[in-house]
């Protein structure tokens, strides 16, 4: 009897936790980079970009793993958010409707790790 299929479901690349850093990093930076607690909020292009960015980024570190890059940088995202409605209960009434925003703009960042897989792998072919 193998364990290869036990190894296969137990294994965790960093792929995830990379991912959670920058979704979190994207919250907790927003508020100095753009005056704006919420980045969708900030004017210009700071949040699309900062997505696209992350995902891009980590794309790139873990080109094998840019499905797990973009789903924690939506999960790292979603703590902070759910982090400030715990802390300020009164603040979040429509957190719900903030969740589904986070996960559409996300795709932003499944985008740019999946452009940013396909550059690594360019990248080790030469």
């Amino acid at each position: 009897m193998s364990d290869e299929p036990l190894e296969r479901w137990t294994y965790v690349s960093t792929g995830l936790p990379i991912g959670l850093a920058l979704g979190a990093a994207i919250w907790v930076l927003s508020a100095s980079l753009t005056g704006r607690q919420e980045p969708w909020d900030a004017s210009g292009l700071y949040y699309p970009a900062a997505l696209l960015g992350a995902g891009l980024a980590g794309g790139f570190l873990v080109p094998g793993h840019w499905g797990e890059v973009a789903a924690g940088t939506f999960t790292g995202q979603a703590l902070v958010l759910l982090g400030r409605v715990m802390s300020d209960p009164g603040s979040g009434g429509l957190w719900p409707l903030g969740l589904l925003m986070l996960a559409l703009y996300s795709l932003l960042a499944l985008v740019g790790a999946l452009l940013g897989s396909a550059l690594r792998r360019l990248a080790d072919r030469r």
